[in-house]
């Protein structure tokens, strides 16, 4: 059985729909996990991971892992509700492998983003 509690699954406020978030323990990098159309037979879905912010906004567009190609939408909610008890059931199947394979690969640090920087007039007396 796969148990990695390095993973776990979260819920962020606001987070309705079909995805899932889920948080790696060592750096506290949030994911989220989401159906998208496949690309090669667009009936059909894949789901799709991408690094988001703490607050769940994703950082790019691109996502970092794609997998379970050419699946109904049927499927996709019994594979959504096994990420999101990934500590009990986690897919054992290549796809589950290779996503908490892509979720525990170390990644740079997060870059601080530059705030905007707001000048005051100096009032001349």
């Amino acid at each position: 059985m796969i148990n990695d509690s390095r993973i776990e699954a979260i819920e962020l406020r606001g987070s309705a729909g079909l995805g899932v978030f889920l948080r790696v323990e060592e750096d506290q990098r949030v994911y989220r996990v989401a159906p998208v159309r496949d690309p090669r037979q667009p009936r059909f879905w894949c789901l799709a991971a991408f690094e988001c912010s703490a607050c769940g906004i994703p950082l790019t567009g691109d996502a970092i892992w794609a997998g379970w190609w050419g699946s109904a939408s049927g499927e996709l909610p019994a594979l959504l509700d096994a990420l999101r008890s990934a500590d009990i059931a986690w897919p054992r199947d290549a796809d589950g492998d290779a996503l908490r394979q892509a979720l525990l690969q170390p990644r740079p640090p997060l870059g601080s983003l530059a705030g905007r920087v707001v000048e005051e007039a100096a009032e001349v007396v």
